[in-house]
């Protein structure tokens, strides 16, 4: 504890800020000190303002809640270092009775992960006010305060501006008042409602940042609601993740409504947060519609001026390091697991089929080896194939866990309820390969004639291959 009220003490003797200033500071760390291990923060502004309000709230190690941050001549570096990168985290439109604790989390994720100058973005608008005008006018202001810490002495490639949802439109607002001189701007799950047909101005571009990259990850409608956020690519990389509505983890039905609406839409922050400190990466691959992701016809990572794949979340060391960036803007798709960190495996199945007979399935498997053991995913998509004989298949594999596999298993389920074994049809496999991807991982596995019965489980022993 002495700690962080000797903290205090330095900050208020060093700053010359007024009374007021480090009254509001000293106050936002007394919950945390006091309580233990129940924290309680009431930093976010939670009531609601005659006219568009922005705070700066700056986080610490010190305190799990975030503390006023103002602006002045003289800010002594331990407070802000104008020669570190400074990161901005912009939530969405929020009731003012609501807090957003997730900020908190990817503030103590950042500073986790070595990250000194890390400030949230907190702003109310009056509840009937139109989003795009609030988006604008927030950016705007938010432009002005990056000019003054500008004028403090850092640079604008040195910020990296994290908005969710209409947060999103807010940063890109604040890059364009800025002419594009923002070192990065993160669009999470952009909100598109109003804000497809605003002028682009207003909504998330390419040309707000140096580098813009964009989560998809509630781009199709939860029926009975629309889509929440933007099908349309924004930034110099959007990374589309799964079908973009009921992603893994999510709940099916409407028993909890608000989860069950809402769900995909925050699986941007979370995703994003998770992958601060991941260990394990998401790649994605370029590619034109979830469509074709699903049915592996996109499984090589090049693209003009880009000779990797690109990798969804914080960590951009894969990406070209020279500005402005050589290569136009890449739509890529990927998909996730159930729970942090999120990441799965990447797989293509290759099933060369023999026989006389074509079935209408969905295919259905799992691969298992000495200590691991994947999910039953489906593979061929939620709408039945036609496996026509003598043809070859192709699926992309999201193992959700990787390993050292010895044995697959797979079904062809044809809902058709038949119960006499001579009537059930046989599916002949001639070859099946599965190949790690990218494929420089130059491991894959591969079987030889399979015989299935339609709705019955089989399991195949893989033989391990180096292509």
């Amino acid at each position: 504890m002495w700690r962080e009220w000797k903290y205090v003490k330095d900050y208020i003797s060093q700053s010359g800020l007024y009374l007021t200033s480090w009254l509001f500071f000293l106050l936002c760390l007394i919950p945390s000190l006091a309580s233990g291990d129940e924290i309680k923060c009431l930093e976010f502004l939670h009531l609601n303002p005659p006219s568009p309000t922005i705070q700066l709230l700056k986080f610490t190690t010190q305190s799990h809640c975030g503390c006023p941050f103002s602006i002045y001549s003289g800010l002594p570096r331990h407070v802000w270092d104008p020669d570190r990168a400074t990161v901005m985290i912009v939530p969405g439109k929020r009731p003012a009775t609501v807090q957003p604790s997730w900020v908190r989390t990817m503030a103590q994720e950042l500073l986790a992960r070595g990250q000194e100058n890390v400030l949230a973005v907190d702003w109310l608008i009056l509840p009937d006010m139109k989003l795009t005008e609030a988006a604008e006018q927030i950016g705007k202001k938010l432009s002005q305060i990056i000019q003054r810490l500008l004028i403090i002495g850092s640079a604008p490639d040195m910020f990296h501006l994290i908005g969710f949802g209409v947060g999103a439109h807010i940063a890109g607002t604040a890059g364009y008042n800025l002419d594009g001189t923002i070192g990065r701007i993160t669009g999470l799950d952009p909100f598109a409602s109003v804000f497809s047909e605003a002028n682009n101005s207003v909504y998330l571009d390419y040309k707000d940042g140096q580098y813009v990259d964009v989560i998809h990850s509630n781009f199709n409608p939860t029926e009975p609601m629309p889509a929440l956020g933007f099908s349309s690519p924004l930034g110099h990389v959007d990374f589309y993740i799964g079908t973009g509505f009921q992603l893994p983890g999510c709940p099916r039905g409407l028993f909890n409504r608000e989860k069950y609406l809402l769900c995909s839409h925050h699986r941007a922050h979370q995703i994003y947060t998770s992958s601060i400190r991941a260990s394990c990466h998401h790649l994605a691959f370029p590619c034109q519609s979830v469509a074709d992701f699903q049915q592996a016809k996109c499984t090589l990572c090049s693209s003009p001026g880009l000779n990797s794949c690109p990798e969804m979340g914080y960590d951009i060391t894969w990406l070209p390091s020279s500005r402005p960036l050589a290569f136009q803007p890449v739509a890529a798709f990927l998909t996730i697991t159930s729970a942090p960190p999120y990441c799965v495996t990447p797989l293509l199945l290759e099933l060369n089929l023999g026989g006389i007979l074509s079935v209408e399935a969905k295919l259905y498997i799992q691969l298992i080896g000495n200590a691991v053991k994947t999910s039953t995913m489906l593979v061929s998509g939620h709408h039945m194939t036609e496996f026509v004989a003598n043809k070859v298949y192709q699926f992309m594999i999201s193992a959700d866990s990787d390993g050292d596999f010895h044995t697959l298993s797979l079904e062809f389920s044809t809902q058709r309820l038949l119960y006499l074994e001579m009537r059930k049809r046989r599916i002949s496999i001639h070859h099946l390969l599965l190949s790690y991807l990218p494929k420089g991982r130059r491991i894959a596995y591969r079987t030889w004639n399979i015989t299935a019965v339609e709705n019955q489980r089989v399991e195949v022993v893989l033989e391990k291959i180096w292509v």
